[in-house]
Parts: C-alpha cells; sequence; structure tokens
C-alpha cells in the first residue's frame, strides 16, 4: 500500500465525505487495474479495508452505474463470491488526435474498451487551422452518434505533437503543426462534444502503455514522424513542473550532425525519427525496411545501427538520470526491435553506470493503432476515476 492509499485509509486531517470520496476512487483504481474481475473481499485484502467498507463503496459504484457486477461464484468456503469489473459503455471519453497526416476520434469507455473510431487522412499542415478543427468536430460528431444507449460523456482530450500549456488550453509549440499559440477549445463548438483539452501525443499514448502494465516503472520512446517519450514512475507519469518533461528526442546525440524541426543541431530524432531513418536507407516505408533487412540489405543495416547508437547515447542518460530499468519501443522502433532491440541494449549495458547490477530490459510495445488517440480518451476519463464521488453522487440522487 502506498502512503497516498494510507492517507485514504486513515483519514488523518481529512472530512468523513473526502475519506469516501478517497477510498471511492482507491477502489476504483483497484478494479480497474487489476486486470480481471474482483470479489469485495479481495478488494478488501488488498487495500486494508474492511469488507463492510467495501461492500459499502462498491455498492455506491454499482448504483452510479461504473462497476458491474457478475454471476455469483461459489467457493469452496465462506460465503459466494460476486466478481467486480468495470461497466462498459457507460462512462466514455472521447479521445481526439491532430497530427501530421491524420485526424482522429474515438470514443472509449472506463474499461478501456474502445467503442468506434472515425478518422481522416490527410495533409494536416496544408490546412487552415479552423477548418482542421471543423472537420475534427465532425469525426467527434460521428463517433459520439454510435455511442451506447445511456452512455455518459466524461470529457474531450486532444493528442497533439508539441509543447501544451499546463492548463491544457493552449498548443505553446507544434513545428510539425504550425500551431502554435492556437487554442484548439475556442474553435471547438461545445454543444454536444464537451468542454476540450489539449495534451502531449505522446503522454496520451503511454497512457494505453500504462493501462496495459500499471502500476511499473519505464521509459517508452515512440517514433512516427520524430521521436516522443514518456517516463512512467510506479505507475505515474512524470510530467514536470509545466508539463513539458521526457523530450527525448531532443537529446543532442551528434553536435555536428543535421539541424533539428526544433532549431537545434543533432537531436536524436535527425538520426532515430521514421523520416530520417527512411531517407537513410533508401527506403519509401517501414514495410520496406523490414523486407530489406530481412533480405540483408547493407545499407537498411548500417542505418539501424546508426540509429541504435544514437538511441543509445540519449537512454543512456536518461536512465542514468532516472534510475528506471525498463525501455519500451513504439512506433517504427517497435517494428524495428528485432534489428534494433539488442543493439539498443549493449549499448546501455555500456553508457548506464548501474546496467552490470541491474538488468536493462528493451522490449517492444504490442502495436495497437491510434495509441494517442485512445490514450486521449482515457485522458478524458481521469476525472472520474480520480474522484468518483463528484461524478456518481449526482447520479445516485436522481
Amino acid at each position: 500500500m502506498n502512503s497516498k492509499q494510507t492517507l485514504a485509509l486513515t483519514g488523518a486531517g481529512m472530512t468523513q465525505a473526502s475519506v469516501r470520496s478517497s477510498n471511492l476512487a482507491l477502489v476504483l483504481r483497484t478494479i480497474i487495474d487489476s486486470g480481471a474481475p474482483l470479489s469485495r473481499a479481495d478488494i478488501a485484502a488488498r487495500l486494508g479495508m474492511t469488507r463492510s467498507t467495501v461492500s459499502r463503496l462498491v455498492d455506491d459504484l454499482v448504483a452510479g452505474q461504473v462497476v458491474a457486477e457478475g454471476e455469483t461464484v461459489s467457493g469452496a468456503r465462506g460465503r459466494p463470491a460476486v466478481p467486480l469489473s468495470i461497466r462498459g459503455g457507460s462512462v466514455v471519453g472521447l479521445g481526439l488526435e491532430a497530427n501530421v497526416d491524420r485526424l482522429v476520434a474515438t470514443l472509449v469507455d472506463l474499461a478501456g474498451n474502445v467503442i468506434t473510431t472515425e478518422a481522416e487522412q490527410l495533409e494536416l499542415p496544408e490546412l487552415d487551422f479552423d477548418d482542421a478543427m471543423s472537420r475534427l468536430s465532425s469525426l467527434a460528431t460521428a463517433a459520439l452518434k454510435k455511442a451506447p444507449d445511456g452512455a455518459r460523456l466524461v470529457g474531450s482530450v486532444l493528442a497533439i505533437p508539441g509543447l501544451v500549456d499546463r492548463d491544457g488550453q493552449t498548443i505553446l509549440r507544434s513545428p510539425n503543426l504550425g500551431w502554435d499559440g492556437r487554442s484548439p477549445g475556442e474553435a471547438w463548438p461545445a454543444e454536444g462534444l464537451g468542454t476540450l483539452r489539449v495534451a502531449n501525443d505522446i503522454d496520451c499514448s503511454a497512457l494505453t502503455v500504462l493501462r496495459e502494465n500499471p502500476n511499473t516503472s519505464f521509459v517508452y520512446v515512440t517514433g512516427e514522424v520524430g521521436i516522443g517519450a514518456a517516463v512512467s514512475l510506479d505507475g505515474e507519469l512524470m510530467l514536470g513542473r509545466h508539463g513539458w518533461a521526457s523530450e527525448l528526442g531532443h537529446i543532442c546525440v551528434d553536435p555536428q550532425g543535421d539541424v533539428c524541426g526544433c532549431g537545434a543541431t543533432g537531436c536524436l530524432e535527425t538520426v532515430a525519427g521514421l523520416r530520417h531513418t527512411l531517407e537513410r536507407a533508401g527506403q519509401p516505408d517501414v514495410e520496406s525496411m523490414v523486407e530489406a533487412l530481412e533480405a540483408g540489405d547493407e545499407r537498411a543495416q548500417t542505418t539501424v545501427d546508426e540509429l541504435a547508437a544514437a538511441l543509445g547515447i540519449a537512454l543512456g542518460a536518461a536512465l542514468n538520470l532516472l534510475d528506471i530499468s525498463t525501455v519500451q519501443l513504439g512506433g517504427h522502433l517497435a517494428t524495428l526491435h528485432p534489428w534494433l532491440g539488442d543493439k539498443v541494449a549493449k549499448e546501455l549495458q555500456v553508457r548506464v553506470l548501474w546496467a552490470h547490477h541491474s538488468g536493462i530490459d528493451v522490449v517492444p510495445v504490442a502495436e495497437a493503432p491510434l495509441r494517442a488517440a485512445q490514450g486521449a480518451a482515457i485522458a478524458a476519463t481521469a476525472s472520474v476515476v480520480r474522484d468518483p464521488a463528484s461524478w456518481i453522487d449526482p447520479h445516485l440522487e436522481r
């Protein structure tokens, strides 16, 4: 049990209502993270609560249509157990993505199930900002029309490649989109679509990885146009003071290298980004790159070797600083993992001070299309997970 849980259970300095609110959140988080149905007794044992306390909390979550009860399971001893899981299709988040080659709107419920996805392939930097937002709202409207009957929309989050202000209102810098200083919420039709917040696309993608690996620590590195990264410490994303942490793609790996889109020289993106990787290998796309590697193409292999060395430099610095021993590779880095993973791991054995005292795992993230949009939807539902009382109590009063 962590310190946050202890505070909630003891209620130190807290009112009865705030203790209930915190404990509702603990129970809901436990059910979400379990990955399998739990009984009331299971939850009580995990959280150190009495069964009667857990039963009251679960009853509220069930009545608030957040948690669902399954069929009673008879055991060899004791009371029959009622399995509990997140109620699918009841609470939904709208996840949106604006990237250089697509607009996406997806609807995800509190259990993490993707209900529907609407997408449009296009050259987004060529569009006027207001036109792009209009198209995105049309996709969002189409997605919401496919929501289950009775589903309640908790919020909308837009994932973009770039820096966002801490309040999630303004895009501070997005070189690939050219939307610096724009506030998508101001161009968002509020009717039926909820209040729009903006978030970094890699932070959103990392939420899907966390959903698959709850309460773990890792550095997540993914590649598409450029290189993005996120850091999880014991299941919590490390966002930094302003929300701008984990810009691994802009660590300098070659002071004499190419100029990056950010304006600096020799950033990791200039070596490991997808566009640069394909150009160096002389391949039109990732699929062709894989075929070339499988055929033993020397140019493709040399490109991967250069990528591995650069990634090892940047990750070595990060791991020495953070003391994390798991690296999750996504995007084209995951696709190239069979030729890349061992080389990166070997580089880290040399560069990470403590590598010989603790193993470092470099593993690919399972392919899941449109992780950023799905993660944005998970971010949209986060307010319910943090404070289920404010969400379910109005429903209970009806």
